[in-house]
């Protein structure tokens, strides 16, 4: 384990403390990546809750030094989470996408805490079911859908 992974699980005063009004769905011992769990997610949204658009944040693309700098000047925001869902009547919700086991880093914790003290719905979100049931409680537009 990297000495960064360590830090991520680490209880530390200098690592801040996720809001408890973040919504965070259980630890699951799937062998699914993040990346493969938000795609099904986006996947099943397009195809199922025709109601909503999900857009993703990009942060975590590989980008030359010039093109890292560019994109902060046009206002790339370290941290941001994963995925913005909108709906009509001004529905907007916030999601961050995580594998099986692990939490948000400290720069994501910062944002999440943010975004939920601006009054936007937050979660850290694991399976697509998590996300239709976590959004469907909020008032979304999403279907109940037998997993």
């Amino acid at each position: 384990m990297s000495a960064l992974a360590i830090w991520d699980d680490m209880e530390s005063p200098l690592k801040p403390v996720l809001d408890p009004r973040v919504f965070v769905e259980a630890k699951d011992a799937k062998t699914a990546s993040e990346d493969d769990r938000q795609g099904a997610f986006v996947a099943c949204m397009r195809r199922l809750a025709r109601g909503c658009e999900v857009a993703a944040n990009t942060n975590a693309a590989k980008r030359s030094h010039w093109a890292a700098a560019k994109v902060k000047r046009e206002g790339l925001l370290t941290g941001r989470n994963d995925l913005d869902v909108k709906w009509a009547g001004r529905g907007v919700a916030l999601i961050e996408f995580k594998d099986g086991k692990k939490m948000p880093e400290a720069e994501q914790i910062e944002c999440l805490n943010r975004a939920v003290a601006m009054g936007f719905p937050v979660a850290i979100i694991r399976t697509p079911e998590g996300g239709f049931n976590w959004l469907r409680s909020i008032g979304a537009p999403v279907p109940e859908v037998r997993w």
